[in-house]
C-alpha cells in the first residue's frame, strides 16, 4: 500500500525569523547510504526496492538487465524502458519512499545518440550518477552531454585486468575534465586487484574526483576468483573503516552503494550488519550528527535494576520472571544528557506485556519516571500512540492530530493517518524488530513507526518546571530517556540501534490556525472573486465531474466548490506571519490549477500533472512559480511539497543542482517552490489515504502578512503549520477545496 495517500493539500508553514532551514538531513548528513540492485540479482527490481526499504534505506542503484519485475515478464529496467513503464517505476519508488539515485555500470559508446538515450533516460528518472567504463576516445563527447544534463559519469573499476582497474587511468582521464566527470570508487574490486583501498581514496580524494562508491569488505586481499567474497563491512580485510575515515577527513558527501556479491539469497542478515557499521562510524566520525547512545555490548551510559535490565546478542534486556517480578513500572534511564529539541531512532522488540520509550520525562523516584511515552507493545492500532506516564495518562491516539490548548483540554483536530489503514499496511510486525522514530521540536511531537506516522501532538499545555519532579499535569520541554517494564505478569522486551540526534532550536512552537471544524481564523476579500465557495468536511473527487471537488459530512479539510476560474475568493488567515517555512500535501483535479499566496499576494502555483510524465520546464524547483505533483493520476492526486518564506530575498535548493543558490535582490520579491524526496529524515511522508508527492524547501521573501490558498477550480489543502524563530507559532491549516487540514506554521 502507498505510504502518502489522500488527495489533499497539507500546508505546514514554519516561521523562520532568521535562520534559513535547508532540506531535511538524511539519515547519515552528507553521505547517503544505499543498495546497490546488484545485490539482489537473483530477484526483480521491485523486489529489490522491497529490501532496499526493508533494511531502512532510501536510495537504491539500479544496474541494466534486472528484470522490472514479476507482472511484466522479460522486460528490464533500463535507459529503453518506455514512458508509461518509467511513470510506473517512478510511482512506485515514491510510494516505497526510495529514491533512484544512480545507475550503472552502462555502457557510454563513442556515439551521440545511444548516449544520449542514457542521459535522457537518467534525467526522466533523476538520478544523479551515471556508473559508466566507457571507451577513452568517448569522453569528449560525455563530458558535454555531463554539462548539457548537469548529471554526472562516475568511471567505474573492474578488478584487473578491466581498463579501470587501478586507480591512476581514472585520475589521467579526469584530468582537463569538468567537474562532473569522477569515480565510482569500488573498494571490494581494488582489494581483489591488490590495491590498498586507502591509497586509492586518498589520492581520488585529494583531486575531488570521487562522485559515489561501490562500498565492500572482502575476506581476502590480492585474490580473484580464489575464494575471496564479500562480508559484512569492518570483519574483512578493505579497511572499511580507514576507507571512511579517510572520506571524512577529506569532508566527502556523496553515495554508497552497497554491493553484496555473496550469500546472494539470503544477503539481507549481513547487509543488515554492514548497514549498521555504517552509520555507527558515521556517528563516531562526526558526519551524521546522531549520537549512538548504546554500545551493543554493556549498559554503560545507562542505570536500572540490575536484577531486571541486562545486554544479550547486541540488545538491551528488560525482563521479568516469577522468580524476579517487579512491584511498579520500573525504567532503564540513560545517565548521558538530556533531550530538549532532539530526533530519536531506535529498534524494539517485545515478546509479551507493556512497555515503553520514555521522553522528556523526570525520575522522580530512583528508576522511576513520569513524562512522555512511546508505547512498546504487541496491540495494532495501540503500539504508536503517546501517553504521559505519571501525568496526564492517555494523550493521542495512533492516526491522530491533537491539539492540547492552554487549558489542557485534548482536542482531535484531524488524522495523520487512518489507523486501519496502517494496521492493513503492516506498520507493525508483533515479536520481530521495529523502530521507532521519535522528533520533539518544542511543543510539536511526531513518532514514525517503521516509517509510517502514528500520531501528532501540539502541546499548549502549560510548561512544567523541569527541575521539579511533582510538576506532572503539563506540557514537557526538555527531561530524560528512558525504557520502560511494566509491572503485571512476566515479559520481555529488547532495545537495540539507540541513536538519538540534538537539534538546535531552528524553529518556534506550533500553533494551530485551521481548527478543522469552522472557518474562524480565516477570511475572504470581495476584491478577490465573486462568491464564498469555501467549506469545512471532506473532500473527494466529484463523481459526476473529475475537474471537480465535492464535500462529504465531517471536518478537518478546507474545501473550495467553485466549478470555474473566478467564481469564487480567495481565503485568507487572519493570522499574519514574517518569515516562514510552509509544508503542503495537495488534491488537485484534473485540469485545475490553486497555490499558496505569501504576504497575500506572491502566489506559489500548484497545477495538477494528469497523465504527466515528464512535466519539462515545470518540474519541481525549475519554473520558480510552479509545484507539480509529478506523475501521478489526478484521482489519486496528492504532493507533499515545503515553501519558506523569508524577507528581502529567496533561495531555492533542489538535489542534483549545480548552482543551487538563487538570489533575489533587496525588496524584491520571488515566487518559489522545489521538490521535496520522500523519506527525508524528519519529515517522513509515508501517509495512508493515497499515492503522493514530495516538495523540497525553498524561500520567499516578503513582509509580515496573512497566508492565503487561492481559489482556483477544485483544490484540497490540509495540515497547515507554522513556527516562529524569534517569538512562537506553527500553523497548520485545513483541505481548501481546492481542500486543507491540519494547518500549522512554525
Amino acid at each position: 500500500m502507498s505510504k502518502v495517500t489522500r488527495s489533499v493539500l497539507v500546508l505546514w508553514v514554519m516561521i523562520v525569523c532568521v535562520l534559513a532551514v535547508g532540506p531535511a538531513a538524511q539519515a547519515c548528513g552528507p553521505w547517503k547510504l544505499g543498495m546497490q540492485a546488484y545485490s539482489f540479482n537473483r530477484f526483480t527490481f521491485y523486489e529489490a526496492v522491497d529490501k532496499t526499504k526493508a533494511l531502512g534505506m532510501q536510495y537504491i542503484e539500479a544496474y541494466p538487465g534486472q528484470k522490472l519485475s514479476a507482472e511484466h515478464g522479460d522486460i528490464q529496467m533500463n535507459h529503453n524502458l518506455p514512458t508509461e513503464l518509467r511513470l510506473e517505476v517512478k510511482q512506485m519508488l515514491k510510494a516505497k519512499g526510495v529514491k533512484l539515485i544512480n545507475y550503472g555500470v552502462v555502457g557510454l559508446p563513442n556515439d551521440e545518440d545511444e548516449c544520449r538515450k542514457v542521459f535522457e533516460f537518467a534525467r526522466d528518472m533523476g538520478i544523479e550518477t551515471i556508473v559508466s567504463e566507457p571507451p577513452e576516445e568517448a569522453f569528449d563527447l560525455i563530458d558535454r552531454l555531463c554539462q548539457e544534463f548537469k548529471i554526472a559519469v562516475a568511471l567505474h573499476n573492474h578488478p584487473k585486468p578491466s581498463h579501470y582497474w587501478d586507480y591512476k587511468t581514472v585520475l589521467r582521464l579526469c584530468e582537463g575534465r569538468s567537474e562532473w566527470i569522477g569515480a565510482c570508487a569500488d573498494t571490494g574490486h581494488w582489494t581483489r586487484s591488490g590495491i590498498d583501498p586507502v591509497e586509492a581514496i586518498r589520492a581520488l580524494g585529494m583531486a575531488g574526483r570521487i562522485r559515489s562508491l561501490h562500498f565492500k569488505d572482502l575476506n581476502k586481499f590480492g585474490v580473484h576468483r580464489g575464494g575471496e567474497h564479500d562480508v559484512p563491512w569492518g570483519t574483512g580485510v578493505s579497511k572499511a573503516r580507514e576507507v571512511l575515515g579517510m572520506l571524512a577527513s577529506m569532508g566527502f558527501e556523496g553515495s554508497f552503494s552497497v554491493e553484496y556479491e555473496h550469500n546472494w539469497l539470503n544477503s539481507m542478515p549481513e547487509i543488515a550488519l554492514s548497514a549498521e557499521f555504517f552509520r555507527r562510524t558515521a556517528a563516531e566520525l562526526g558526519v551524521s550528527g546522531w549520537q549512538w547512545i548504546f554500545n551493543g555490548k554493556d549498559l554503560t551510559g545507562w542505570d536500572g535494576d540490575p536484577r531486571l535490565w541486562t545486554v544479550k546478542d547486541g540488545a538491551i534486556r528488560g525482563e521479568t520472571t516469577p522468580e524476579k517480578p517487579t512491584k511498579g513500572n520500573t525504567f532503564l534511564v540513560w545517565r548521558g544528557g538530556r533531550l530538549r529539541d532532539f530526533e530519536l531512532k531506535l529498534k524494539f522488540r517485545i515478546r509479551n506485556g507493556n512497555s515503553g520509550v520514555q521522553y522528556r520525562s523526570k525520575e522522580f523516584d530512583k528508576w522511576r519516571i513520569t513524562g512522555y511515552q512511546a508505547e512498546v507493545e504487541n496491540n495494532q492500532g495501540k503500539v504508536g500512540f503517546l501517553y504521559h506516564e505519571g501525568g496526564r495518562a492517555w494523550l493521542v491516539n495512533v492516526g491522530d492530530l491533537m491539539r492540547i490548548d492552554e487549558k489542557g483540554e485534548k482536542i482531535v483536530i484531524s488524522n495523520v493517518n487512518d489507523q486501519q489503514a496502517l494496521i492493513d499496511a503492516g506498520y507493525y510486525t508483533e515479536r520481530d524488530w521495529n523502530e521507532y522514530h521519535i522528533i520533539g521540536r518544542g511543543n510539536h511531537l511526531v513518532h514514525y513507526l517503521n516509517g509510517f506516522k502514528t500520531m501528532e501532538l501540539i502541546d499548549d499545555d502549560r510548561v512544567t518546571n523541569p527541575n521539579d519532579a511533582k510538576d506532572r499535569k503539563g506540557s514537557i520541554r526538555e527531561g530524560v530517556l528512558a525504557l520502560q517494564i511494566h509491572a503485571g505478569p512476566p515479559m520481555l522486551v529488547e532495545f537495540k540501534d539507540i541513536r538519538v540526534k540534538h537539534l538546535d532550536p531552528v524553529y518556534g512552537d506550533a500553533q494551530l490556525v485551521f481548527n478543522g471544524q469552522n472557518l474562524d481564523e480565516w477570511m475572504t476579500k470581495a476584491s478577490s472573486g465573486r462568491a464564498d465557495k469555501w467549506a469545512v468536511g471532506k473532500a473527494k473527487v466529484a463523481d459526476d465531474n473529475p475537474k471537480m471537488l465535492a464535500a462529504e459530512e465531517g471536518a478537518g479539510e478546507l474545501i473550495n466548490l467553485t466549478g470555474e476560474h473566478g467564481h469564487s475568493r480567495d481565503i485568507y488567515s487572519k493570522a499574519t506571519f514574517g518569515d516562514c517555512r510552509i509544508e503542503l500535501e495537495v488534491m488537485v483535479p484534473r485540469g485545475s490549477n490553486s497555490g499558496i499566496y505569501v504576504m497575500g499576494e506572491y502566489e506559489v502555483q500548484v497545477l495538477d500533472s494528469y497523465g504527466k510524465n515528464d512535466d519539462g520546464q515545470r518540474r519541481h524547483g525549475r519554473d520558480l512559480r510552479r509545484l507539480r505533483p509529478a506523475g501521478q493520476r489526478v484521482e489519486e492526486a496528492g504532493a507533499v511539497a515545503a515553501v519558506r518564506h523569508r524577507m528581502a530575498r529567496a533561495e531555492v535548493r533542489r538535489e542534483g543542482q549545480q548552482d543551487p543558490k538563487r538570489r533575489v535582490p533587496e525588496g524584491r520579491a520571488q515566487r518559489s517552490v522545489a521538490a521535496q524526496e520522500p523519506g527525508d529524515e524528519g519529515q517522513d511522508p509515508r501517509r495512508l489515504d493515497g499515492p503522493g508527492g514530495g516538495g523540497r524547501p525553498a524561500d520567499v521573501p516578503g513582509q509580515p502578512r496573512a497566508g492565503g490558498l487561492s481559489q482556483h477550480r477544485g483544490k484540497a489543502f490540509g495540515e497547515v503549520v507554522l513556527g516562529d524563530l524569534s517569538t512562537s507559532g506553527i500553523m497548520r491549516a485545513g483541505r481548501c477545496g481546492t481542500a486543507a487540514k491540519n494547518t500549522e506554521y512554525s
